[in-house]
């Protein structure tokens, strides 16, 4: 593990690296894929910053009021305690809002979006497995099938020497999955499918693995599921809705058309003598 890049003068840790790494990612492709639908190219940095700015904001509120046992101005400005949930709530609402302000196509706008929302989210866990901040999943029993997937985490931050499951790390491989499935068929898809698909399947992913993640202080709400578990039931049911509605629809996503340039000027034929003659 390697919870810190350095330590001094300043304390910068490897999560936060990371969380740099999936925005400078997210604000390059998406110039560029913006770019390719027909809009302008800088809406991506506003996209990204207000990604930023609701996505941490939003996190730290929703540990503070959800999972926190005191809530106090210092606890807000720590560099710890963030739940994804929240920041993502806060984000989408900022970022739709914006949307609406400049009288942007909503639905191609979050398609754009979509892959970077996985690979965004890839790159936070990553950091998390990178640093051993503690978001660990259930001990190993000796003996187990999946035995072979659990470690150690001396060196974290939250340091444990019990073999765990490392569910940063599977969330992780999930959300890059996404997002490349979700790159490779941005040209494809239907409007309105890439959005459902990434809601659907983060829901899906973020469900499952809170069964083998270690509760810490994340108390059960209804019929022993966690706060989280409920938010990824809705982002489910939400995602497989819109899918339906797209699917029906079948509107097609097409770049914008280009002016065809005119053929380059044929030099001219030269005749020879007997020809002019």
């Amino acid at each position: 593990m390697w919870p810190y890049l350095i330590r001094e003068p300043i304390e910068i840790g490897t999560y936060g690296l990371m969380a740099a790494l999936g925005f400078l990612t997210a604000q390059w492709l998406l110039a560029r894929d913006i770019d390719r639908r027909g809009y302008d190219r800088r809406y991506a940095d506003t996209i990204v910053m207000l990604a930023i700015v609701g996505g941490l904001v939003g996190a730290k509120l929703a540990y503070l009021f959800t999972e926190a046992e005191t809530v106090s101005w210092r606890d807000f400005f720590s560099g710890s305690g963030l739940t994804w949930h929240g920041g993502l709530i806060l984000a989408s609402a900022m970022i739709i809002g914006w949307f609406r302000l400049r009288r942007l196509p909503i639905w191609e706008m979050l398609d754009a979006v979509a892959p970077f929302l996985a690979s965004g989210y890839a790159f936070g866990r990553l950091g998390c497995f990178v640093s051993g901040d503690g978001c660990y999943g259930l001990p190993c029993e000796p003996g187990d099938l999946d035995e072979v997937f659990c470690m150690a985490f001396p060196n974290g931050i939250v340091p444990t020497t019990v073999p765990v499951h490392p569910t940063p790390l599977y969330e992780a491989a999930a959300g890059f999955l996404t997002f490349g499935v979700l790159w490779a068929l941005r040209r494809r898809l239907w409007r309105g499918v890439p959005f459902a698909i990434w809601m659907s399947s983060a829901g899906f992913f973020r469900f499952w693995v809170e069964f083998i993640r270690r509760p810490d202080q994340r108390p059960d709400r209804i019929l022993g599921l966690r706060d989280a578990q409920l938010v990824a039931l809705v982002e489910v049911l939400v995602g497989l809705v819109l899918l339906a509605v797209a699917l029906k629809l079948a509107v097609r996503v097409k770049p914008p058309e280009r002016v065809p340039e005119p053929p380059a000027a044929r030099p001219p034929v030269r005749k020879s003598k007997r020809e002019s003659a």
